[in-house]
C-alpha cells in the first residue's frame, strides 16, 4: 500500500468511526419503545394496545383502572395480582350482575388447569364446539401458549375450544355475573390478535353492546399484593426441602450418639529420650558417618557455651570461642580447633574429639557467669 493512500486511511478511520455512530444512534432513537407485556399502552407484539384500539373503534368505553366500578358491564383481568380486599370487591361485583373476563390461568377466578392447549411444539387453532350465543360468530382462536381448563358441564359451567380433556374458555354463572376463563392472554396480544378468529372473540365478550363500559384492570406493579416468598414456593419444591430437613437431622443424630460400651483406642508408643539418642548413635555408627557425628557434637556444644556465654544460640565459633578465652583463660586455639578441626579418621578420634569437647565444656560452665555492671547515677 502506498505511503499517502495509508495516511489518509489513516485520517479518515475515526470520521468513519464518528458517522457509524450516530447512524446507529438515530436507529436506536427510531425504533418504538415496547413497554412490559400485556401492557395496554404497549405497541409490541406482547402488548395490548390493538385490543384496547379495537375495543374503542367498536363503541365500548375502555376505563384504565385497579378495580371495577358498579357502571362498568365488563370487567377484564389479564394477570391476577390482586390483594385479598381487592379480590373479594372484584368477587361481589361479579356477584352484582357484572361480567368479569379473567385471561390468567393461576388467577383465583379461573378453574382448575387441565393441559397444555398446544399439542407438541406446533401451535394449532381451535374450534369453538359449543353452543354458547355469543360465541355464535367466533369459528376458531388462535391461542399460542395457552392452557385448557377442567369442569366444564359441573355446575351449569359452559366449556368451548375443547382440547384434550379441556376447554380454552370457561364460562360460568356466579350469582347476577357471569366469569369467562380464557386459557391464558396470549389470544389478545398485538400479535395475535388479527389471527383466526380472535377479533371477533373479543368483540363478542369484551364490548357485546355499544356504548357499553370496559373496565380494564391494569396488571399490578411487581412486588404488590399479599404473597410472600414462601407462597410462591411450588408445593413439591416444599416437601423435597422437607424431606432434606428430615435425612439431615438423621444423619446429624446417628453420627452424634453411638449406642454401646466406650471403645478404648489404642494409645501411641512413648519412646524414651536417651532411646531415641541411642537408635540415632547406632544408625550414625552402622553407617560410619563420623563426620557428622562430629558435626553434631561440635553444634550442641558450640550452642550451649553460647548460651553460657550470654550470646545468641547462632553465634559465629569464632565469637564464642574469643568469648570463652577472656572469661575462662583457656587456650584460644585449643578451644578452637575443638569446635572447627577436621574430620575423625576413625572411631577413636570421634571418641576422642568427644572427651575434648566434654572437658571445655565443664571448664567454661564451671566457671562464674559475670554479671553486668550497674549504671552510674549521675
Amino acid at each position: 500500500m502506498r505511503p499517502d493512500l495509508r495516511r489518509g486511511l489513516r485520517r479518515a478511520g475515526p470520521l468513519a468511526a464518528l458517522v457509524a455512530a450516530a447512524v446507529v444512534a438515530v436507529w436506536l432513537a427510531g425504533r418504538p419503545v415496547d413497554g412490559p407485556p400485556l401492557d395496554p399502552a404497549s405497541p409490541g407484539p406482547h402488548g395490548t394496545k390493538a385490543l384496547v384500539d379495537v375495543l374503542t373503534a367498536l363503541g365500548a368505553d375502555v376505563r384504565l383502572t385497579d378495580d371495577a366500578q358498579p357502571g362498568d358491564a365488563v370487567a377484564l383481568l389479564l394477570v391476577d395480582r390482586l390483594t385479598g380486599d381487592a379480590a373479594e370487591d372484584l368477587r361481589e361485583w361479579v356477584v352484582d350482575g357484572g361480567t368479569l373476563v379473567v385471561a390468567d390461568p393461576r388467577s383465583r377466578f379461573a378453574p382448575q388447569v387441565a393441559g397444555p392447549a398446544s399439542i407438541g411444539p406446533m401451535e394449532t387453532t381451535l374450534p369453538r364446539d359449543c353452543d354458547l350465543a355469543a360465541l355464535a360468530g367466533v369459528e376458531r382462536v388462535a391461542a399460542p401458549a395457552g392452557v385448557v381448563y377442567a369442569g366444564a358441564g359441573e355446575g351449569g359451567a359452559v366449556g368451548c375450544f375443547p382440547r384434550s380433556d379441556g376447554h380454552w374458555l370457561v364460562a360460568r354463572t356466579e350469582g347476577a355475573g357471569t366469569v369467562v376463563a380464557l386459557g391464558g392472554p396470549g389470544a389478545l396480544t398485538n400479535a395475535v390478535l388479527g389471527t383466526a378468529h380472535n377479533g371477533p372473540l373479543v368483540a363478542a365478550l369484551l364490548a357485546p353492546a355499544s356504548g357499553g363500559s370496559l373496565a380494564f384492570l391494569r396488571p399490578g406493579a411487581p412486588g404488590e399484593g399479599e404473597a410472600t416468598l414462601g407462597d410462591l414456593v411450588a408445593e413439591p419444591v416444599r416437601l423435597a426441602l422437607a424431606q432434606l430437613a428430615v435425612a439431615f437431622a438423621v444423619v446429624v443424630l446417628w453420627r452424634a450418639r453411638r449406642l454401646g460400651a466406650p471403645v478404648r483406642e489404642p494409645r501411641p508408643v512413648q519412646v524414651a529420650g536417651s532411646e531415641l539418642v541411642t537408635a540415632v548413635g547406632n544408625l550414625l555408627q552402622q553407617s560410619a558417618a563420623r563426620g557428622q557425628a562430629a558435626g553434631l557434637l561440635r553444634a550442641s556444644v558450640r550452642r550451649e557455651l553460647a548460651e553460657r556465654l550470654g550470646l545468641p544460640g547462632d553465634s559465629p565459633v569464632d565469637a564464642v570461642v574469643a568469648a570463652a578465652s577472656r572469661r575462662t583463660g583457656r587456650d584460644h586455639d585449643g578451644l578452637l580447633d575443638a569446635l572447627t578441626g577436621r574430620e575423625p579418621p576413625d572411631e577413636a578420634a570421634l571418641v576422642a574429639l568427644a572427651a575434648d569437647l566434654e572437658r571445655h565444656r565443664r571448664a567454661v560452665l564451671g566457671s562464674p557467669v559475670p554479671t553486668k555492671e550497674p549504671a552510674r547515677v549521675r
